[in-house]
């Protein structure tokens, strides 16, 4: 949509986790669905291994923290986490704006 800003989520995985967590996150997109933020996730199989990459969109900042408190409120969410965190080695989290000329803009 025009004028997102969008969040690009990477997470480094303990090996071997990458089936398991990925079904626990498919199960927590439900919780994220209001807002239509999901943009597209992705997981690596070739080169650096163990990684999945989560593309939301957003208005802006403030909706972010609304969207994501938002999923706090809604029962399960808390226990998709508790499964899911324990599954991350590292997590980086990046606020990407579209340049101008981006069919994202």
């Amino acid at each position: 949509e025009p004028g997102n800003m969008y969040e690009l989520r990477s997470y480094d995985l303990k090996s071997g986790s990458m089936i398991e967590w990925g079904n626990h996150w498919a199960q927590g997109l439900k919780f994220r669905q209001e807002n239509n933020e999901a943009v597209c996730g992705f997981f690596s199989h070739i080169g650096n291994l163990h990684q999945c990459h989560h593309l939301w969109a957003y208005r802006d900042l403030q909706s972010r923290k609304e969207t994501r408190d938002s999923a706090w409120q809604r029962p399960g969410w808390d226990e998709n986490v508790r499964y899911t965190v324990p599954l991350i080695r590292n997590l980086q989290s990046r606020i990407l704006i579209p340049t101008p000329f981006s069919p994202l803009q």
